[in-house]
């Protein structure tokens, strides 16, 4: 269909926007992201997707390519449909949920409205498993960084004791020896790494 749309932003609505293509209005649902940063009465190009079923045909839009393919993505996740893409890219950013699928952060998407819990733990399930066949997706969300370097190291064992994800513990045990240094003692060095991880979230 539509590889993108480009003309005026004639109107603006909280889940979609209308744009003037040289007199014809297309209306077009966006996440959140793209409806703050586009301005009424002024030129706007979207790269858009189209859903078509028998009863419906929507067009989509997005700012980025990044942004489009996730939401492509979602779509081929069992149960997840348009309206719920569309919401998770409305709470997260690219980064942001790259950043959960990499460290297992299910709750991220359960704060999404219409995701519960089972739905959240099978777009964290299915976006790993993508990863490794979708070298787009691999781009866009990154690789999962590597831990082999703090197996067996006491303060990052401590910190996935009290619930951090191996990346959580990974970064926060390292920030912590960079503020204390090497000389510091695990029971510090563990409480400055749970203190910024609290200051972070």
């Amino acid at each position: 269909m539509f590889a993108f749309l480009r003309g005026t932003v004639a109107h603006k609505a909280p889940d979609h926007i209308a744009l003037d293509v040289h007199g014809v209005g297309y209306m077009i649902s966006v996440p959140d992201s793209v409806y703050r940063r586009l301005t009424p009465n002024q030129e706007a190009t979207l790269l858009t997707y189209c859903h078509i079923r028998e009863d419906t045909f929507q067009i989509f839009g997005f700012l980025k390519e990044e942004e489009k393919a996730l939401f492509k993505t979602l779509l081929s996740i069992n149960k997840v449909g348009p309206k719920v893409a569309l919401a998770v890219l409305s709470a997260l950013s690219p980064q942001d949920f790259g950043r959960a699928i990499l460290e297992n952060d299910v709750k991220a998407f359960t704060k999404v409205s219409g995701v519960g819990k089972a739905m959240a733990q099978r777009i964290v399930l299915e976006m790993k498993s993508k990863l490794k066949q979708e070298t787009e997706l691999s781009a866009i969300i990154g690789e999962p960084e590597s831990l082999d370097a703090v197996e067996g190291d006491d303060v990052y064992e401590a910190l996935l004791s009290l619930g951090c994800t191996p990346a959580e513990a990974k970064r926060a045990a390292a920030k912590a020896r960079k503020d204390l240094g090497d000389d510091a003692s695990d029971e510090e060095l563990v409480r400055v790494a749970l203190r910024s991880m609290a200051r972070v979230k």
